[in-house]
Formats: structure tokens, sequence, C-alpha cells
């Protein structure tokens, strides 16, 4: 199986993913895992929004505003249909989002960055599925953190190889395109270590 990496400049608007689409189809790969970063300069911005969580809480509603609206552009730009689902996914993703700066009430800076910097890939990669989904272009969504187990040493985790294995043996068809990320809880190249 081979892997596909797009990085947050390919993806950084409308045309970014629609151009995904089209490398996808010009290659005519039957087996892939496609890993997306977040979109742009989304990963800057959600590790500011970490930094206002510790010392400029007024800043969070601001920054988090900034991060949905982005996405929102992209999203009004590459789906007509304004009621179409994805604009459900994005505000789910902004809700959680603000549900976690809201009550999460740790001080552990390796644990908040995690959870918060996650967010930039997980709607990237969803809007990405979604819209190759619309287009007819059949994909599996993968949320990696229901297959990549490590221990919670933030920020630098070490991966437990054998209960990830195990996950990827049940989780990962060895056919087909799996579009996931690739910055949560390690890089996720390691989901290419032999079966």
């Amino acid at each position: 199986m081979k892997v596909f990496k797009f990085g947050g400049a390919s993806v950084k608007n409308a045309e970014g993913v629609k151009n995904v689409l089209s490398v996808l189809k010009t290659t005519e790969e039957k087996n892939l895992i496609v890993i997306v970063s977040a979109m742009g300069k989304m990963t800057n911005l959600l590790e500011d929004l970490v930094l206002n969580y510790f010392s400029n809480p007024s800043e969070i509603k601001i920054t988090i505003s900034k991060f949905y609206e982005f996405h929102l552009k992209i999203i009004t730009d590459l789906f007509n249909n304004n009621s179409h689902p994805i604009f459900n996914e994005l505000l789910k993703l902004k809700n959680e989002l603000q549900l976690f700066v809201g009550h999460n009430k740790s001080n552990d800076y390796s644990f908040v960055y995690d959870q918060i910097v996650s967010f930039g890939e997980l709607i990237s990669t969803k809007i990405i599925s979604v819209y190759l989904l619309e287009n007819e272009f059949e994909n599996k969504f993968l949320d990696v953190r229901s297959v990549i187990k490590t221990n919670t040493n933030y920020r630098e985790a070490k991966v437990n190889w054998d209960e990830t294995q195990k996950n990827i043996i049940n989780t990962v068809s060895k056919t087909g395109i799996c579009i996931t990320q690739g910055l949560l809880h390690q890089r996720v190249h390691i989901i290419l270590r032999p079966l």
C-alpha cells in the first residue's frame, strides 16, 4: 500500500482541495493511505490558541472564530449546498474545540497542545474525504486516534506497537483509499509498519 502526503500549503484553499482530487484521479492508485496536514497555517493558529489558553484567555474566542471562518470559506467554495452535512461537521468540531478550552482545567502544556492542535487535521481530513465522496471518488475517513495507541507522554508519546498493530489489522483495509491525519499521537507513517 502506498502513502500520499498533502502538506498544509497544498490544501490552503478550495483550489488546493480540488487539486487533491485531480492528483488522486490522475495517479489511478487503488490502494492508498492519504495523509493530510492542517489546511494553510491552521496549525500555527491552533498553537496560538494554546498560548491564549495559558496566557491570554480574552483572545480565545477570536482565535476559534478565525479557525471556523477559515474553514467555512473553504467549504462554502467547495460545496454548492449550504445545507450539506459538512457544514454541521465543521460546526461540531468548532463546538468541541470551544468545549475543550472552556471546560478543561489541565495546566499540562503538552496535554493541552495535543488536544487543541489535532483539530486542524481532523477538519482538513474530514473536508477532503467528504469532497472526494461528493465527486464520486470512493474513500474511507479514518480518525487515526482509533488506530494508533500511545502512552500519555504528550507531544513525545511512545507507540504501543502491539495494540496499534492489532488495530491496524482490524481497521485499515489493504485495499481502497483511506484519508487520515499525520499529526495525531505521532506521525501516521507508523501505520505502514509491516502487518
